[in-house]
């Protein structure tokens, strides 16, 4: 008699499943088409609240319109994409939530929006992304768990299956969303709603709306009145110097561009607990100074790099835009061919990684003779940290720009390009190496720890350049030594606007825009102080003053500065004090004037194939 076989039965494991709503086919279809027509409304909703803005009363009914307009583009495409209308709604709320949070830290740590150009900057923010803090605040709680709940509603839903690919579904939607593409770009309906692009915290556009906007206007027209005959006419009014150098020049220039270096007690109610540049301010002896007027604010150091190296200004290109990445090529006349038709040796360095801005395919372009980064630097010492999360000191730096003079041939001309790494932001980062020297003083005091911290950067930065300055002024051989800041620092959101205001009028807000400038050199040069130009005029300055050949370009930009000393991306103001904002309009001789200005920057920059040489290059 056989034994019975036992078969031992697995378990079956009992999988959860979440609980769906009792939806019948037709109904869980309504739902989602429901969901679908709702959700760009949501996504616009979270993206305005997480960037400071209310979304139903910030914007005119042509502004809402428009942003709408994109948000529910975006939703059709993922739908034709993904093929489930709860697949659509969940991406198109998800990805809409964290563009809007990328755009939020930005504001946060650069004080300013979101723009095209940034997508080609991404190897510079990573550089950084390090340094600052992301610890979320309330509005990106806020705003996370309203996606969040919004994402469990969609999973009660019925699974949707995929729907079958149909040109009935494509062709229509693909239309809509082409044409209103082809109406946005391709037309005058922006201009004619007067929808500009901004650049700051206080928008006026949204933040889709004003990306798209800033997309649009990347394209550079050429201006009113630009003819072969206009140019010719003036290269024969500006036909610049010979390269030809004379006795009592100098055989060092060191130009520093130093970051974030500002005075902020130039600010209305701003005072410091002591004079945070107390060698800068006691310079006179030979030394030209006062402030140079940056077209950026917070970051975005490289378009400041770019108007003094080329004597260009950004507030003839579109806004967000940084020709560091868009517009430089090979042979653009620039500072550094000009001193290298001189005879001098271009040298192009910066205490922090390569990968920032482009710089070593722009260096190469503009044509340093050598160029050194971090790691070329020796004996580094950092501050705020350690190699890895600190900055290399202005000390340091200088001392290593030292070594490079040292290690010249007597008598050979040295043109050294120096930017500086010290006084980056974050400002909240360890105070390793840093003493807390000055703070705020007066009403302020006490309530902006990263502003403490910058003012006792500055008060470092002051005490480096005492140290270059006292150096060179023992050496024999003459040298001048142009320092000036990039930018004012991004120290909090809130510093500035408590101190200007939220709308302040374009006088005051271009105080956002003044960093010091010190033109010094160790032989005898006539002495200026409070000289205050645009810094597409600062090179120009440094070779007046150094008593080198000019460009014609330059000899343009000097009648230019008499009528029109500042120029940048926020407005104008003309030789009488009046400020012009973007939106108001320059009297007919300063337009035409300023017309001048943007017919030869065009040719520079945009007609580089019929370029005016003779006006860009000395003879």
């Amino acid at each position: 008699m056989s034994t019975p076989v036992s078969v031992h039965t697995p378990r079956r494991t009992r999988r959860f499943s979440w609980p769906r709503i009792g939806f019948t086919e037709a109904q869980a279809a309504w739902a989602g088409r429901g969901l679908l027509a709702a959700a760009p409304l949501l996504s616009f909703t979270l993206v305005e609240v997480l960037n400071y803005n209310n979304p139903w009363t910030d914007f005119t009914a042509a502004q809402l319109i428009l942003n709408l307009l994109w948000y529910y583009a975006g939703e059709a495409l993922l739908y034709l994409l993904l093929r489930r209308r709860t697949s659509a709604v969940k991406w198109g709320v998800g990805l809409a939530w964290a563009f809007g949070c990328v755009n939020h830290y930005l504001i946060s740590f650069r004080g300013r929006t979101l723009f095209p150009g940034d997508l080609l900057t991404l190897g510079t923010a990573v550089n950084v992304a390090g340094q600052y803090n992301y610890t979320p605040d309330s509005k990106q709680v806020i705003t996370f768990a309203i996606l969040l709940a919004f994402l469990v509603l969609i999973s009660l839903l019925p699974k949707e299956e995929k729907h079958a690919i149909s040109w009935k579904r494509i062709v229509p939607i693909s239309a809509l969303c082409a044409g209103y593409a082809a109406l946005f770009f391709g037309t005058g309906l922006v201009e004619a709603l007067e929808i500009a692009p901004s650049m700051w915290t206080t928008r006026e556009n949204g933040l889709v709306l004003n990306f798209s906007v800033c997309l649009k206007y990347m394209r550079v027209e050429k201006p009113e009145g630009y003819t072969p005959e206009h140019l010719a006419s003036l290269s024969r009014e500006y036909p610049g110097e010979g390269a030809v150098l004379e006795d009592g020049q100098p055989v060092n220039v060191i130009v520093i561009m130093n970051e974030s270096l500002a005075d902020l007690t130039v600010l209305p109610g701003v005072e410091s607990s002591r004079d945070a540049m107390p060698f800068l301010h006691s310079l006179t002896e030979n030394t030209v100074k006062g402030y140079a007027y940056t077209s950026v604010f917070g970051g975005t150091t490289a378009n400041s790099e770019y108007e003094f190296l080329t004597g260009n200004t950004t507030a003839f290109l579109p806004a967000g835009t940084v020709p560091y990445q868009m517009y430089v090529s090979a042979g653009d006349p620039t500072l550094v061919g000009q001193m290298k038709a001189l005879g001098y040796r271009c040298i192009a360095s910066h205490p922090y990684r390569s990968s920032g801005w482009n710089r070593p395919a722009v260096y190469s372009n503009f044509g340093f003779d050598e160029t050194y980064f971090e790691r070329d630097f020796q004996n580094r010492v950092y501050m705020r940290g350690d190699a890895r999360s600190g900055y290399v000191s202005d000390q340091s730096n200088y001392e290593n720009l030292v070594r490079m003079y040292e290690e010249k041939s007597p008598g050979e001309r040295l043109f050294l390009f120096n930017v500086t790494m010290q006084n980056h932001s974050a400002y909240n980062m360890p105070w390793d190496n840093l003493d807390r020297e000055v703070w705020l003083a007066g009403a302020l005091e006490g309530r902006f720890q990263t502003v403490d911290q910058y003012f006792s950067l500055v008060y470092q930065s002051d005490k480096a350049f005492e140290y270059l300055v006292t150096y060179f002024s023992q050496v024999e051989e003459p040298t001048v030594i142009l320092m000036f800041g990039d930018h004012q620092p991004q120290v909090a959101t809130n510093f500035y606007t408590d101190v200007l205001g939220d709308n302040p009028d374009t006088a005051l807000a271009q105080r956002k825009q003044m960093t010091p400038f010190v033109l010094w050199a160790n032989y005898d040069i006539e002495e200026r102080d409070g000289v205050e130009l645009s810094l597409n005029y600062l090179s120009g300055l440094l070779m007046e003053t150094a008593g080198l050949p000019l460009t014609g370009y330059q000899e343009f930009q000097r009648e230019l500065y008499e009528d029109l000393p500042i120029i940048n991306t926020l407005g104008i103001r003309d030789s009488e004090g009046n400020w012009y904002g973007e939106n108001e309009s320059l009297p007919e001789d300063l337009a035409s004037l300023l017309s001048r200005y943007q017919v030869l920057q065009y040719n520079n920059l945009f007609d580089k194939d019929r370029r005016a040489d003779s006006i860009f290059s000395l003879r």
